[in-house]
């Protein structure tokens, strides 16, 4: 029977799921990726292409350009995009669409004065020591007496109701009629929202800011996740992953 030794063991005391910022994204990047093409006439991946080799390599002879591994030891290192607009992530519309209900489109602060402010983030912060993590009942009944106010304690400023249509596209009902929200629109307006008012909507600022969930820059995966292969024929045939890539990479290029 065979014993393996492993030099440096770690405990994983806990996960916590969380959502990366631009910046994380672009410093875990090994490099930004701008060219939709992957190989060149003679087969060698394209630099800043989605085939680059610092992202990793999956060719048996060839070794990756930043760890210096070869395929089985190299794990793989992920790309970065930037995104010429902002793109509304789908995972988070929900999200994102309670955040714009109970916050003020005048003043960015949440709908609530600021006595009940004050309550409802001790009750948050309790939750938050004893557990260490926000409170869910917390934040759901912020959010139903915050997206119920008509006038918005702190400016005096009418509020407009916010409607999502499917899969990601906000209106707002105004004066002159419904006018559709950008995610440029939406990204400033949770810029602008205060860390204590997203805590108490059960954003945790350490982790994630909600303007986050409004994609300004695109992680590309490792090499490994898209793996090229070889038909019968000797043609080369791209992951579909990397072909979905390669089209924003396009649209980005045409923006």
């Amino acid at each position: 029977m065979c014993s393996v030794t492993f030099r440096f063991t770690k405990r994983i005391h806990s996960i916590r799921f969380s959502v990366l910022s631009p910046d994380e994204i672009r410093r875990m990047s090994a490099t930004r990726i701008i060219t939709p093409d992957t190989y060149d006439e003679d087969g060698t991946p394209i630099e800043t292409g989605l085939m680059d080799e610092r992202l990793g390599t999956v060719e048996p002879g060839r070794r990756c350009k930043l760890c210096g591994n070869p395929v089985g030891e190299c794990i793989g290192h992920f790309g970065h995009i930037e995104l010429v607009r902002p793109v509304i992530h789908v995972g988070f519309v929900k999200i994102l669409h309670k955040v714009l209900r109970a916050t003020c489109w005048r003043c960015y602060r949440l709908l609530l004065p600021e006595d009940e402010i004050k309550f409802f983030l001790a009750e948050m912060e309790k939750h938050e020591a004893e557990t260490g993590e926000l409170s869910d009942e917390v934040a759901e009944e912020v959010f139903r007496r915050a997206s119920r106010t008509v006038t918005c304690p702190h400016c005096g400023e009418t509020q407009r109701k916010v409607r999502l249509e499917k899969p990601t596209a906000f209106y707002e009902e105004t004066e002159v009629g419904s006018i559709r929200l950008t995610p440029i629109d939406v990204r400033e307006r949770c810029e602008r929202i205060p860390d204590t008012d997203c805590k108490l909507l059960g954003i945790n600022p350490k982790y994630a800011r909600p303007e986050w969930m409004v994609l300004t820059v695109l992680p590309v995966p490792p090499v490994c996740v898209r793996p090229s292969i070889t038909l019968e024929s000797g043609v080369r045939s791209e992951d579909d992953l990397t072909h979905k890539l390669v089209d924003i990479i396009r649209i980005n290029q045409r923006l």
